[in-house]
């Protein structure tokens, strides 16, 4: 399954589709240079499989590449920032 990406104006988001359905999405909105991670959600039947993790990998590749800081609004993203907080000082918000 492949990570695709929509920008449009300041909001966007990382997200898969699967027989023409979107199944998995973090969405984020930008602001003086701020990636703020607003929303992941994974459609039950895809749980487990480490799918919102590539699409956080996915997230955080793009705010380096773009310079972005990242606000971690989402519950999961902020988890995942915890998790590894030396990993992540170079994006954290």
């Amino acid at each position: 399954m492949e990570i695709q990406k929509r920008l449009d104006d300041n909001k966007g988001s990382f997200f898969i589709e699967k027989d023409g359905r979107q199944v998995a999405e973090l969405d984020f909105i930008i602001s003086e240079n701020v990636l703020d991670a607003i929303h992941t959600g994974v459609r039950s039947e895809l749980e487990g499989q480490g799918i919102a993790g590539r699409l956080f990998d996915e997230m955080v590749k793009f705010a380096r590449e773009k310079g972005y800081k990242v606000k971690p609004s989402c519950p999961y993203i902020d988890v995942k920032f915890k998790r590894d907080p030396e990993g992540f000082k170079d994006v954290v918000y």
